[in-house]
Order: C-alpha cells, then sequence, then structure tokens
C-alpha cells in the first residue's frame, strides 16, 4: 500500500467516508482546521436535496458546491458542462484538442459513419451527457466496429445524442489546476490485474477488491465482472478460470475511470512543461474558471497532448490517495486560494476531525436543515491527555467526565482502564481546558475517590464531539480481534460458496448450450429429407417389430 499519503490525514478519515464525500469532506477539514466557519446546509436540486457546505471568516463567505467554490461560475459551469462548447472554447484559444461533432437523436447512424470517414479512423463515440467515462467506446477502428457502438449507444442503452471524435493514443493524465497553477496530475491506469502464476483471473481481480477496499478513494469502487470485463478476457484468450504467468499484465477495461476500476497514479513530478502549459491554457480558456481538473491525453514519447475534456467539479480523492506517487494536497490548494490570510503551519489542529457521514445523515433525514461545526481558535487550541486513579470505575465516572467536558466546549473521549483508572482525552480552547482541569481535580461523582491525576500528552487525532468509549480497552481488543477471525473465516466460506455457486452456474449455461445444440440438431435431422423419405421404412420396421414381438 502506498506510503506516501498525507500525513495530517492519517487516521482522519473515517471508514463511512469515501468517493465523492472524501472530495467534500478533505476541502472543508482543511478549512474548519485553519479556525474558519464551517457550516453544512442542505438544497433542492432537480426535485433532489443535496447537501452544500460554506467556509468563512469575519471578512467572506465562500459557498462550495462539491468540490467548487464560487470562482466556478455558473458561465464556466455552463460551458465545461457541454462537451461541444468546451471544445469551441478550446480551439479559439488554440489549445490542442481532438476534432469532433455532436450529433442529435435526429441524426441517422449513416450520417455519423460518414463524418468519422472524413476525420478519419480511428475515432471514440460518447455519450453527449454522459459522466464518469460511461458509454465511451475509444478506438474505433472500423465502420462495422462504429456501427455496433452507435447501435449499443443509441439502442441497448438509450444515448440518442452521442460525439464522435478522432481517437488520439496516449496515457490519459487528469492535471488539477488552482488560480493557474497545475496543483496535481494523474494517470489514471485502466482496470487490470497481474499475473502470480498461481491464481485464476477470478480470484486476481478478487483479491484486487480487497486492495481497494483499504484505500479511501477507491473505496465502494470495486471492479466489477460485467460484460465489458468478460469481452475484454475472451479476446486475450482467457476465461474467469485461467491462470495469468507471473507479471503478466491483463487490461479488463478500455474505460480508465476509477469508478469502474481505474487506479490512480501520480505523475506530478513527471509531467512535462508543455503539458502542463496545456492544462493552464485550457483553464484559461473557459471564462470564469479558478479551479478545474483537466483530461489530456498524452503521448508521452512526443511529450504532446489534447485535451478532451474540462470538469469544475471533479473528485479529489485520486489526488489524495493515489495507488503509486506522493499524495497532493489539493484542499490546501483550494483554501490557499479562497482564503489565502489562513495559511498556517499550526501542527495541533491536525489532531481534530469530523465525521462527515453523521452530519449529512441528520441533514439529509431532514431532522436539522443547517449544521455549524464549533469554531477553532489556531491560537489557543490545546490537546491533552489524563490517567485518573482511584475509585472511579462504576460510579458514574465516565458520565461526569463526559457532561462537565461538554460544558467546557471540550473534545474527546473517556474510557476505562483494565487497570481501575479512567483515561481521559480533551481538546479545545486552552482557557476551558484548564478549567476543566482544576474542575476534575476539585470535583466529582458523590462515590467516586480521585487519588491521583496525571496529565500526559497525546498526539492521535481525534473526533469532534465527547463520547465514552468501550470499557476494558484490553478484553474490547481481544473480543474485537476475536470477531474479526471470526468475519474473516466466514468471509472465506462466502467466497469460497460464491465461486462453487458460479462455477455451477458455468456448468448449467454450458449444459444449456449442449442441450439447444442437440435439440437444434434433431430438429434439422426431423426438417431433413432424409428423414422425410425413410418415413414409410421406419413405419414398416416399427410394425414387423410389434408382430415379431407378439409371437414370441
Amino acid at each position: 500500500m502506498n506510503k506516501e499519503w498525507l500525513p495530517h490525514l492519517k487516521d482522519c478519515v473515517p471508514a463511512t467516508v469515501s468517493g465523492d464525500r472524501l472530495s467534500i469532506y478533505a476541502i472543508a477539514l482543511e478549512g474548519w482546521r485553519r479556525g474558519l466557519t464551517l457550516k453544512f446546509y442542505t438544497s433542492k436540486l432537480r426535485n433532489k436535496i443535496i447537501v452544500r457546505y460554506t467556509l468563512s471568516n469575519n471578512e467572506k463567505e465562500i459557498y462550495f458546491s462539491y468540490t467548487a467554490g464560487e470562482g466556478v461560475t455558473p458561465e464556466a459551469m455552463r460551458i465545461s458542462g457541454s462537451k461541444i462548447l468546451t471544445k469551441k472554447q478550446l480551439l479559439q484559444a488554440n489549445v490542442p484538442t481532438p476534432p469532433g461533432k455532436e450529433f442529435t437523436n435526429s441524426t441517422t447512424n449513416k450520417e455519423i459513419i460518414s463524418y468519422a470517414q472524413s476525420i478519419g479512423f480511428p475515432v471514440v463515440v460518447k455519450p453527449t451527457n454522459g459522466k464518469m467515462g460511461k458509454g465511451v467506446i475509444s478506438n474505433i477502428t472500423t465502420e462495422n466496429e462504429l456501427r455496433t457502438a452507435l447501435n449499443q449507444l443509441r439502442e441497448n442503452v438509450d444515448y440518442q445524442n452521442v460525439i464522435v471524435e478522432k481517437f488520439i493514443a496516449g496515457e490519459e493524465y487528469r492535471v488539477y489546476v488552482v488560480g493557474g497553477e497545475v496543483v496535481g496530475a494523474i494517470n489514471r491506469v485502466p482496470a487490470h490485474v497481474i499475473g502470480d502464476g498461481t491464481n485464476t483471473i477470478r480470484d486476481l481481480i478478487r483479491n484486487k477488491n480487497k486492495e481497494r477496499k483499504q484505500i479511501p478513494s477507491l473505496r465502494g469502487r470495486p471492479i466489477k465482472i460485467d460484460v465489458e470485463v468478460k469481452r475484454n478476457i475472451t479476446k486475450e484468450g482467457y476465461t474467469l478460470k485461467s491462470i495469468l504467468k507471473e507479471n503478466e499484465h491483463l487490461f479488463l477495461r478500455r474505460n480508465s475511470n476509477v469508478s469502474s476500476g481505474g487506479e490512480p497514479v501520480d505523475v506530478t513530478d513527471y509531467l512535462p512543461e508543455k503539458i502542463r502549459q496545456i492544462a493552464i491554457d485550457a483553464t484559461k480558456a473557459v471564462p470564469n474558471l479558478c479551479q478545474c481538473g483537466v483530461d489530456i491525453i498524452v503521448d508521452e514519447s512526443s511529450n504532446s497532448g489534447a485535451v478532451i475534456e474540462i470538469n469544475t467539479k471533479p473528485g479529489i480523492a485520486s489526488h489524495l490517495y493515489p495507488v503509486k506517487g506522493k499524495a497532493r494536497d489539493i484542499p490546501k490548494a483550494i483554501i490557499d486560494y479562497y482564503f489565502p490570510e489562513s495559511r498556517s503551519e499550526n501542527k495541533l489542529t491536525n489532531q481534530i476531525f469530523f465525521d462527515y457521514k453523521k452530519i449529512s445523515s441528520l441533514l439529509l433525514s431532514g431532522m436539522l436543515s443547517e449544521v455549524q461545526l464549533p469554531n477553532i481558535s489556531l491560537d489557543t487550541f490545546k490537546v491533552k491527555a489524563f490517567k485518573v486513579y482511584g475509585n472511579v470505575q462504576n460510579v458514574g465516572y465516565r458520565n461526569w467526565i463526559r457532561k462537565n467536558a461538554l460544558f467546557f466546549d471540550l473534545n474527546g473521549f473517556v474510557e476505562n482502564k483494565t487497570d481501575g483508572s479512567v483515561f481521559i482525552v480533551v481538546a479545545g480552547d486552552i482557557d476551558n481546558f484548564y478549567k476543566f482541569k482544576k474542575h476534575i481535580e476539585l470535583n466529582g461523582p458523590r462515590d467516586a475517590d480521585v487519588r491521583d491525576i496525571i496529565e500526559t500528552d497525546w498526539d492521535k487525532p481525534i473526533e469532534v464531539g465527547f463520547e465514552i468509549t468501550q470499557q476494558n480497552d484490553v478484553l474490547a481488543n481481544q473480543e474485537t480481534s476475536l470477531k474479526r477471525d471470526e468475519l474473516v473465516k466466514l468471509e472465506k466460506e462466502i467466497a469460497s460458496l460464491a465461486k462453487e455457486k458460479e462455477d455451477i452456474q458455468e456448468k448449467l449455461i454450458e449444459m444449456s448450450k449442449q442441450k439447444d445444440k442437440i435439440q437444434k440438431m434433431n430438429q434439422d435431422i426431423l426438417n431433413s429429407s432424409s428423414w422425410k423419405y425413410t418415413k414409410p421404412v421406419r413405419k414398416m420396421s416399427s410394425l414387423l417389430k410389434k408382430k415379431t414381438k407378439g409371437k414370441l
């Protein structure tokens, strides 16, 4: 697993935060940790309730929609949201982009094929309103392939409006630009597996999906064994049961989108200056576009490239958690752009985080229409831990600690330890911290008897709010370990049963095909001339057999 992820996000991304949520969370967290006021609220969009957020200080408030701040205007979104309008802006600004044209549902496939011939094969066909690479069919080299692709999109998938453009060979880069500067670049590698000489292709995919679960940017985005994957495996002369040689690569998709199994590899340090400038020029080509992701097809042999798309609200999780290479701090660049005065090297603020899923659940449930997180003061933020000895367990001491921590606006947790002590971690304003410390030294619940309080440092991140955590941490860890072992065992059994089920399904499909083949052969025989001509002979033979049987 990649070890070059951002240290200030370590242990700060809850398991419930991944994919799109992670992009929102990372930007909001960066601003909040700097002392900005963070507010989440709900908004309606096409009869759908969505969660949005603002970051503010005493001078200004910036509204964010997903990853885009106010610097991305509605006009910029309108242009970038249209592949054809984007292409027009790029061509006017002399930014390299492949020639292409949009076709509506009134255009025949014949007309589209004629246009493809005019620009020359190979070509790419994609839906006008497609997102996340859905429906994109690339490297179409013949008229028949294009006709098949059009039928698939326009009839089977119902993408009536399509774009046909010249296919350009090369690697697909996503370059993130903020304020006229490139702050990150990734190469999105299509879904693939690498052989080890032992596991089948199906097992390699399973193993790859287990790895993806451990990477926040890829959680919930497994490689699905669908029609396209099976087709590509078959095209290479394999089946899901085939065993690849050691280090043999097999690409499962053409599309490199992360949501369909692709893998992000950071290439920021190796990005040629020419490609860097193309990304910057592409951003400038669209009016009022201060931040975006530019998709570029790069020919690494010649360091040339062509822009295929501009995204005003691209996900940034891949930059934060690449499979290979360094993580890039896109949230920092975004907050630096909108709040340059908030830049700080204060390390303490990296020790606190919040759970975005909890907040969004409250908002989407309709219980609240707005949630504002407590402000963090950069200059007075303090984190400490206490270990309390005495008669402090089973006397309501933890509940008392939690009530007082919340009264003093402190965050953290309290838990019982197996040695009979109580462990407390608190974070917040330094004045409140000392008030809380003095209070617990002088007071306590009626049945408690505090003999000693030892103050220690705490360098791990804690979640906003104050919780009572699991009692007897060692026993809890043992119990968790046992449950984890049971879970692993169950997962293996489920995987084994799933494999057996798939094998049985494949056998049933094969038997069904064999049955259909035999039935067809029988029908062909019945319909054949020789079968019809020999019918009297067969009938006479049957009568003779009956008579002979009767005499015997």
